[in-house]
């Protein structure tokens, strides 16, 4: 039985397919890059758009705060203020449901 490209190792498991049209002057430049990287384009292109996606993705997902603002929250959690009046009247509007 003949071998195909799914049946190598680093296909077992891509399923999904995303198609990309772009200008030859795009193409010969990503074809340019993946040569140097010691890739094949698929490869150079898949690592490329992975790599970026995951720092956009953990850019979004964290929040850093300078050490000032930190500890304002830390103190914050373990000191919270007493409740003002909106939030008692919200309380009780919540318990009365």
């Amino acid at each position: 039985m003949a071998s195909t490209d799914t049946d190598k190792p680093e296909h077992k498991g891509r399923t999904e397919r995303i198609d990309l049209r772009v200008d030859a002057e795009l193409k010969a430049l990503f074809v340019r890059a993946a040569q140097l990287s010691g890739s094949n384009l698929s490869a150079f292109v898949i690592d490329t758009v992975r790599a970026r996606a995951q720092r956009l993705v953990e850019e979004h997902e964290r929040i850093v705060l300078s050490n000032r603002a930190r500890d304002r929250f830390l103190d914050v959690l373990e000191n919270p203020p007493a409740p003002n009046e909106a939030l008692r009247r919200a309380a009780r509007k919540h318990a009365a449901k």
